[in-house]
């Protein structure tokens, strides 16, 4: 559980975090064109695919076709043979969208569409050319496509408010292969051949491509952070910090998701938004992204890499003073100064709860265009007869609960007839495992005594003796005859167990079948022939026997327990 002294932290990250959080509106928007496109680009492919085989055209490369003759022999099925045939393979989501780091005015969105073979021009025309047409046809929003040849891109935008700009890069794990193939063969490093791979960071494209090809993520954690609801909220509020101040602008992207990941992933124990935050302000202010540091390592690429390694010394050391600058202030209780947002009032007004509290986690569901595993199966319908909830076991104990008022015992009767009575422990004797106790009460000068295995019980038979004296009725003769009538139901029911008869010394109260006496007898304990306890004989004789409560019934003041052995 987060800890309290941070609870003022907490506060201001989160209401810093809801001021730059999209609206309701902004997502849909965001979904419904992601969502459309994706659709969208199904169709062309599947467009595209009927054209080639159409045509007989067999584009196919030597390795692909190696690929595929593998994996028919091994018995993959048809749907994966017949996506490592298709010009285009899939669409995936990358950056802000991917990872749910989406902050108000985040208005490009990103895909990524994976060819089987390098993206030429005349791919990225026909792909744009049957876009449109596929747009039509699935949804009344207008978009405008524009291509860009120089960019290995499409650019979509739409008409209505917000103003969206989704961009669909085009690329293939061969790029990637080839040029892995002749940096081994010791030619050097080689540009990139389109422009998409020269312009993006290399750890987000290629590794994803070749993810998404192999249907399992290689090592890339796009950020592991969903997992981990306070960063996701950490991270979209850095991100705002460095677009708002220019020294954490280096940061930001994948280093900053990554920084996070770590610093908040290393934790011993799930932290609050306020301690997460100072948790990566430690780690930055540390020293990690110094020359001398320890820097941050890149999961997604095959060699040890640096995420930082394009920060030079000025850039690293102002990062880490303004860090510690940072830190400074919230340990101080300023951390509205960091965030940039004015002081909370000590005493927040309380806020209605609502039904429908906002996932921060998730911002947009993702795509089941080409989903091919299931998701979970939902829970059967006869399943609460098998296993019942809590909840329900709760509502039967309610309802147990809810019965009928018991009628008042001697000793509430005395109570309410002559209040401040003061009972008096006289003795107790008797082992230590079977005490019997005698209690008196006086009254109107006369004293009355009685026993009992319990100072309750004791008390109970000395009001009884009162209130027979008194000529009133003492509210036994009832419970003892029902007591009598569920007793012999419940001998015809279960079988009887035969055992020594037990030594009874009674002091047993008046029933219905003994008219009062001068000496009313009581209830006193039941020991064995051997002068024990029936429970305790039994437990030395029968070790490990299991008592099981069947009925519990009775008010507070009269509990009446059924057990079974």
């Amino acid at each position: 559980r987060p800890m309290r002294i941070f609870v003022n932290d907490d506060r201001h990250v989160m209401a810093k975090h809801s001021a730059v959080y999209p609206t309701q509106e902004e997502l849909e928007a965001v979904q419904n064109m992601v969502s459309h496109t994706e659709r969208a680009l199904k169709a062309v492919s599947d467009w595209i695919d009927e054209q080639e085989k159409v045509g007989g055209e067999q584009p196919e490369t030597e390795s692909m076709e190696t690929a595929a003759e593998e994996e028919n022999k091994e018995g993959g099925d048809q749907k994966a043979a017949e996506q490592l045939t298709r010009t285009l393979r899939g669409v995936m989501r990358v950056g802000l969208v991917a990872k749910g780091l989406l902050l108000k005015g985040d208005l490009d969105l990103e895909l990524v569409l994976l060819c089987k073979d390098k993206p030429t021009s005349d791919l990225l025309e026909k792909v744009a050319d049957n876009l449109g047409v596929q747009l039509a046809a699935i949804t009344e929003d207008k978009y405008d496509i524009i291509q860009s040849v120089g960019d290995a891109a499409i650019v979509i935008k739409n008409t209505k408010e917000p103003p969206l700009t989704l961009t669909i890069h085009l690329t293939s794990p061969v790029v990637r292969e080839e040029m892995e193939k002749q940096l081994a063969g010791g030619k050097g490093r080689l540009e990139p051949v389109t422009r998409w791979l020269e312009t993006r960071p290399f750890p987000l494209l290629v590794p994803l491509a070749k993810s998404a090809l192999q249907f399992q993520p290689r090592r890339l954690r796009v950020c592991k952070a969903n997992g981990l609801k306070s960063c996701v909220i950490v991270i979209r509020v850095l991100r705002d910090l460095c677009t708002r101040v220019p020294t954490w602008a280096p940061l930001r992207g994948w280093p900053l998701e990554l920084l996070c990941e770590k610093s908040i992933g290393t934790a011993n124990r799930p932290m609050g938004a306020g301690e997460a935050l100072r948790r990566v302000l430690e780690c930055l202010a540390s020293g990690i992204v110094m020359p001398d540091g320890s820097g941050i390592y890149d999961p997604c690429e095959k060699e040890a890499t640096d995420a930082i390694g394009h920060l030079d010394r000025q850039q690293r050391e102002d990062i880490t003073q303004s860090a510690q600058h940072a830190l400074r202030l919230a340990a101080f209780g300023q951390l509205h100064k960091v965030l940039g947002m004015d002081p909370l009032p000590s005493k927040m007004p309380k806020k209605p709860k609502n039904e429908n509290p906002v996932d921060y986690t998730v911002q947009i569901p993702p795509s089941t265009t080409y989903a091919v595993t299931p998701m979970k199966r939902p829970m059967e319908e006869d399943g609460e007869e098998k296993s019942p909830s809590k909840k329900k076991k709760k509502i039967q104990k309610k309802e147990e609960k809810l019965e009928p008022p018991q009628a008042m015992n001697a000793l509430m009767k005395l109570n309410q007839l002559k209040p401040g009575l003061q009972y008096k422990l006289v003795s107790q004797t008797g082992p230590v495992h079977a005490p019997i106790f005698t209690m008196s009460v006086e009254i109107d000068g006369s004293t009355f005594e009685a026993s009992g295995p319990s100072k309750k019980t004791a008390k109970l038979h000395v009001a009884v003796k009162v209130l027979q004296d008194m000529g009133l009725p003492t509210g036994a003769e009832g419970k003892e005859a029902g007591k009598g009538d569920e007793s012999a139901e419940e001998t015809e029911q279960k079988p009887v167990v035969v055992a020594p008869p037990p030594v009874v010394e009674t002091v047993s109260t008046p029933t219905a079948a003994s008219p009062p006496s001068d000496q009313t007898p009581e209830q006193g304990p039941i020991l064995t022939k051997h002068g024990k306890n029936p429970v305790m004989e039994l437990n030395e004789k029968r070790r490990g026997l299991k008592y099981e409560l069947i009925s519990e019934t009775g008010g507070s003041h009269d509990k009446r327990f059924v057990m079974e052995v």
